[in-house]
């Protein structure tokens, strides 16, 4: 029967693992027994800062099994570390890790991916991508890079299969085989200019115009996620440097305080979303 262990955390550390353990889709044993394996003594440069945990005196526990691998290096690892107790010492690792950024943490958690990735942009190699729901592309990789808010990591890259460049966050991947085939760099000046600017949406040279009431303007300053570079301003007419897809994600929020006026196909976009949502309304 493996080893089973129970560990008590400060909640606000709780709901970061619970979290991460979502967002990367992974099992929570899997998760603990990862943290375990890789944190013990061969990432001593990952440190986050414990003081954060002390912030939060409410308590939460997570209990796991250690698996097969982590149960031949067990007791070698406490012995190593001069670990007393053993809950304690696993607590100690999770707070290193969970008080490091959520990109920091989703680099070390994919890290393996992230070295491949890096080794064939390192040798101009395509790569082929499976994502978790077994969709498989084949790619040139140019750069791992994260957003502004350091919330999450994406890959660029050139997509052979869709024929244009692309980010897919890190977080969607579940394995990356390298191949012996040389990568595409013929447009060198914009992959570089998008490393050095780097933007998840991929929007430079892409002008929105939106229409915000005065509360949509307070939205504005207020929600910062996402948020498209703006480009100018003329009373409630606002221009915005972004993708269709950043403008359709960040102002969803905001209802009928915002209007795309263009380009003409994204308005409609948003035309027939809210008049589905009425619809629905109306349908229930």
């Amino acid at each position: 029967m493996s080893k089973k262990i129970k560990v008590t955390l400060p909640q606000n550390i709780y709901e970061i693992i619970k979290n991460d353990i979502s967002d990367f889709n992974m099992t929570s044993n899997y998760f603990m027994n990862y943290i375990f394996l890789n944190l013990n003594d061969k990432y001593k440069n990952f440190k986050g800062n414990p003081a954060i945990a002390e912030q939060s005196k409410e308590k939460s526990s997570i209990q796991f099994n250690l698996n097969k691998e982590s149960s031949l290096i067990y007791y070698d690892v406490l012995r190593d570390n001069n670990a007393q107790n053993e809950s304690e010492f696993m607590r100690s690792l999770l707070i290193r890790y969970a008080t490091n950024p959520k990109n920091k943490r989703e680099l070390f958690i994919f890290k393996e991916s992230v070295e491949r990735i890096n080794l064939a942009i390192k040798d101009k190699k395509n790569v082929y991508i499976t994502f978790n729901d077994d969709r498989k592309v084949k790619v040139s990789p140019y750069h791992i890079g994260s957003s502004d808010l350091e919330i999450a990591n994406y890959i660029f890259c050139y997509d052979f299969s869709e024929e244009k460049y692309k980010n897919y966050k890190l977080n969607y991947l579940k394995q990356v085989y390298t191949t012996s085939e040389g990568a595409k760099w013929e447009d060198n000046n914009y992959i570089e200019d998008v490393i050095k600017n780097f933007d998840p949406f991929l929007s430079k040279g892409q002008v929105i115009k939106v229409r915000l009431s005065e509360n949509g303007k307070k939205l504005l300053k207020t929600i910062k996620i996402n948020r498209p570079k703006l480009i100018s301003e003329d009373g409630d007419l606002f221009e915005f440097e972004a993708s269709d897809e950043q403008i359709k994600r960040y102002f969803s929020y905001f209802f009928d305080e915002a209007t795309v006026i263009e380009p003409i196909e994204l308005k409609e976009w948003f035309i027939e979303k809210y008049e589905n949502a009425l619809k629905n309304l109306k349908n229930k």
